[in-house]
């Protein structure tokens, strides 16, 4: 009759407010409804909002039903939710903070690299060879090193360069 199929309907259409309210008002949520494949209220729930609605009302009268007949697998207190809540909650902090450590070890890692790239420049630097020099630049560019040393060994490599070019460089050099 029109008391099965309203919170049927009620479940379906995802309506939490009114699926509690009719659980209040006496509404049998063990009933199978031939428009809903024999299937009960709570088994034709819309969304998760829906299924609580039954577990909230179950979880204050467990014994005003047989929940298993009804498909409700367990109650939910407000303690419980409450307490899920505290537990996601924690969990999103302890995510935070793992994210901030990996970021100040990416940070880490950067300055080291870059340290890194420094040395190999000044390495280069005192070497004099074009070859060392653009290997120490590729690596400095790799890694996000783009200050004063940079500079130096960029002009130095362009020296060395004009310097290879240059015929009257070459025969003094010979």
């Amino acid at each position: 009759g029109a008391l099965s199929s309203e919170l049927h309907e009620a479940s379906s259409e995802g309506e939490s407010g009114r699926v509690y309210e009719l659980l209040q008002r006496g509404h049998d949520p063990t009933l199978r409804h031939v428009r809903h494949g024999f299937r009960t209220p709570f088994d034709v729930a819309k969304n998760k909002e829906t299924r609580n609605a039954f577990r909230r009302y179950m979880a204050l009268h467990l014994d005003a039903w047989d929940w298993q007949e009804a498909h409700v697998p367990s109650a939910l207190s407000e303690e419980a939710e409450i307490d899920k809540a505290e537990r996601e909650k924690a969990k999103a902090r302890e995510k935070k903070k793992k994210a901030e450590k990996a970021r100040k070890e990416r940070r880490k890692q950067e300055e080291s690299d870059k340290a890194s790239a420094q040395r190999l420049i000044e390495e280069a630097l005192g070497l004099d060879e074009m070859d060392s020099l653009v290997s120490a630049l590729q690596h400095a560019e790799a890694v996000g090193l783009d200050d004063g040393p940079v500079v130096v060994a960029v002009e130095r490599l362009e020296m060395l360069r004009r310097e290879a070019a240059d015929p009257e460089v070459q025969k003094r050099k010979e």
